[in-house]
C-alpha cells in the first residue's frame, strides 16, 4: 500500500532523483573525456598509416633510386667476396 505523500517523502524523493543527477553528469563527463582521448590517439594512428602507406607505395615503385642503389651495391660486395674452390668425393 503506497504512503501518502508528505514533505519529508517528496524531499527524499528529490534528493534521490538529484543524487542520481549527479552521477550521471560525473558519467558523462569521464566518457567525455575518454573519448577525446581515444579519438587523439585514432587521427595520430591514422596519420601514421597514412604516412606508412605512401612510404610503402614509394618503395613498390620500379624506379626507385634507393632500392636500385641497395641491390646493386649488394651486387658488387658479393662479387668480391667469391671464392672458388674444389671438393673431390
Amino acid at each position: 500500500m503506497p504512503r501518502n505523500k508528505s514533505d519529508a517523502s517528496s524531499q527524499l524523493d528529490l534528493y534521490k532523483l538529484v543524487t542520481e543527477k549527479q552521477r550521471i553528469n560525473r558519467e558523462l563527463s569521464g566518457i567525455k573525456e575518454r573519448m577525446t582521448v581515444l579519438q587523439k590517439r585514432l587521427d595520430i594512428l591514422n596519420q601514421e598509416i597514412e604516412t606508412t602507406e605512401r612510404t610503402i607505395n614509394k618503395l613498390r615503385q620500379p624506379n626507385h633510386k634507393s632500392t636500385d642503389k641497395l641491390i646493386r651495391s649488394s651486387i658488387f660486395e658479393e662479387g668480391n667476396n667469391y671464392h672458388a674452390f674444389e671438393i673431390e668425393y
